[in-house]
């Protein structure tokens, strides 16, 4: 599988998300596919660190070379993904889609999941949340994915979408695991080269 190039996969996300606080509620052009961010839409602002957490989630997963080819339509659904379903799960607005979140905290053992929430609405994108919600989405009847579509849409996502970068994410924890790497600690590592850092 081809690797990503990090340095210009990150800048374009990066272009991507504050070029998005100049678009707030425009529709997308067929040359960019990524609709605005619901929190930028909400906000009026992406704070640096959830631009941070969506570039960690892509650096990690280049690491663990589970992407698509660069410069695919796979990839470009990937990116967009990594910041929509991050601005779908901040926000919190949508009760299946919070329920669903809540849900895979607690089935993780996260018995402060109201705290490790607020910390994730606050500063984008945890190791502990990706883990929790890939692993509900890897166990979760096709109804209870249903639940979620309405929320879905609303980033112009579907179901297939969710479940695909889940999968990646899935994907990763092996890939790492087979060196003897840690997926947290990888996510942590370059989570702290990201902008939004020090909020963490």
């Amino acid at each position: 599988m081809t690797r990503w190039r990090r340095s210009p996969i990150i800048l374009i996300v990066g272009v991507i998300l504050f070029s998005s606080l100049n678009t707030v509620g425009a529709p997308c052009s067929s040359a960019t596919p990524l609709a605005p961010p619901i929190v930028a839409q909400q906000r009026g602002t992406t704070s640096s660190p959830h631009v941070g957490a969506a570039m960690t989630v892509l650096a990690t997963l280049e690491q663990a070379q589970v992407l698509p080819p660069e410069g695919t339509r796979a990839a470009d659904r990937i990116i967009q993904s990594v910041i929509q379903l991050q601005s779908l799960f901040t926000a919190g607005e949508n009760p299946a889609v919070r329920e669903f979140l809540y849900r895979a905290m607690e089935q993780r053992g996260h018995h402060d999941a109201t705290g490790a929430l607020a910390r994730f609405r606050s500063s984008g994108w945890t190791s502990d949340v990706l883990e929790a919600l890939a692993h509900s989405a890897q166990a979760a009847r096709p109804e209870e994915l249903h639940r979620l579509e309405a929320g879905l849409r609303s980033v112009n996502l579907s179901v297939d979408d969710f479940r695909q970068f889940m999968r990646l994410v899935t994907e990763g924890e092996q890939a790492f695991a087979s060196t003897g790497q840690n997926f947290h600690e990888v996510f942590a590592f370059h989570r702290n080269t990201m902008p939004g850092a020090a909020t963490r």
